[in-house]
């Protein structure tokens, strides 16, 4: 390629919506992750590693659950606006609908299995807040962030995502001046509250921007099975982003949670600009798959040399800085710079997993793409069920980075295989 067309292809690319797109929502991702940073140095330096390691515990629990709180109607409804923007009010009314009613259903739910599996020093009223607040309200907040991804606005999306780690932030700040002897349950309150108050600010917002949902009660039976389709897949890679955590929990220590939970969310950190690109082109991918795989498969080649770029600088920025854990955190989280350096190579692979995932959810090959998920979720549970038992938080990691390669490998399979069909 001469210096003239690369010139001239990089300039479109800075040109590019996408690109626009994804500098606005990793702005906000930054925000928020700065503002998360600090009240998880917080939490992480009130608590000692087996008491922070409870409260990891139990979001990892909780968060398996997240989404079939909504159904999958946050996806269902980016979907079907993307390409018909009439359809809004009718969408995110019955989202709204949807997430009330299946929210509380889960939360009884994990109560329930809660009683007959509970885990050491973990108050259920504490699994009670924390599903409360992540069920409902905090799927209350996406379901606002879905609604600005819809139609568009980004530049509100980003406030979305913002609003809730803000609020948070300022419990965080209330729970150390507050109390003297801080304990999980009460943390655990006060991250509910926060979560409400995001959820409330949020929802005005698309009010005033969008306009008001419509409510049909009987619109709540509609698209149930591509909303399923939706929520197991995003449960899937709930469960094997998570399930690690809880059955450390359970099988192992709290302290190897701990260990692990520390490392594992400065890897979400290093992974935030990647994120962002799939949040800003998630609206795209169904636009442009709209006319099949090939359309949402040239959106991918668009994306693929800049987020593999950037995985390879992040794998080598981790490395680098790893060391500076333990003057952060605290000496505790030593074992933390060794598992974070294991975990670093997995960002290649989710850069690369996240691309073919979109691409075939955008050409109306969510079904092929949930199968997959599912498949590599019981995969990476049975590997955690083998290893965390004879090697705590090292046999987490393999069994992480395996479930990982397999992802990206089988979902690659797949866009192959359809494009051939499609050709």
């Amino acid at each position: 390629m001469s210096k003239k067309n690369f010139s001239s292809k990089f300039n479109t690319l800075l040109k590019s919506d996408t690109l626009k797109n994804s500098w606005t929502i990793f702005q906000s991702f930054i925000l928020r992750l700065v503002v998360q940073g600090v009240y998880f140095i917080i939490l992480a330096r009130s608590f000692e590693p087996a008491r922070y390691g409870a409260y990891v515990g139990i979001v990892a629990i909780v968060s398996i659950f997240i989404p079939f709180a909504s159904w999958g109607s946050g996806e269902v409804l980016i979907q079907n606006v993307s390409r018909d923007r009439n359809l809004f009010r009718e969408y995110w009314g019955t989202t709204i609908l949807k997430t009330l009613l299946f929210g509380s259903l889960f939360i009884s739910l994990i109560l329930i299995i809660y009683k007959f599996i509970p885990i050491p020093d973990i108050s259920p009223y504490s699994v009670f807040f924390v599903a409360l607040a992540n069920l409902v309200f905090l799927r209350l907040n996406d379901v606002t962030r879905d609604a600005f991804i819809a139609v568009g606005l980004m530049n509100y999306t980003a406030k979305s995502i913002v609003i809730v780690s803000l609020n948070r932030f300022f419990a965080a700040i209330v729970f150390i001046t507050c109390f003297d002897n801080p304990s999980v349950l009460t943390w655990c309150r006060l991250y509910c509250i926060a979560t409400f108050l995001a959820s409330v600010v949020s929802t005005y917002l698309v009010f005033r921007q969008i306009g008001y949902p419509k409510f049909d009660l009987s619109k709540v039976s509609s698209d149930l099975k591509l909303g399923l389709s939706f929520a197991i897949g995003v449960s899937a890679q709930n469960i094997y982003n998570d399930l690690d955590k809880s059955m450390l929990a359970k099988l192992s220590t709290l302290e190897a949670t701990g260990i692990y939970g520390a490392a594992y969310h400065i890897l979400n950190v290093a992974l935030t600009p990647i994120q962002s690109v799939a949040l800003a082109s998630f609206r795209k991918f169904f636009q442009q798959g709209a006319s099949g795989i090939k359309g949402s498969f040239a959106l991918c080649k668009k994306l693929l040399p800049m987020t593999f770029a950037y995985s390879l600088a992040a794998i080598v920025g981790i490395v680098v800085c790893s060391p500076l854990i333990p003057k952060i955190l605290g000496s505790e989280y030593q074992n933390s710079v060794f598992a974070l350096i294991w975990l670093a190579p997995t960002i290649i692979f989710r850069t690369m997993h996240f691309l073919a995932a979109d691409t075939l959810t955008g050409a109306n090959y969510q079904t092929a793409r949930t199968i997959i998920q599912v498949l590599v979720a019981m995969i990476n549970g049975l590997l955690n069920f083998w290893l965390i038992p004879l090697y705590s938080w090292h046999g987490a990691i393999w069994a992480t980075i395996a479930s990982e390669f397999l992802l990206m490998v089988f979902l690659w399979g797949a866009v192959y295989k359809y494009s051939k069909q499609s050709a």
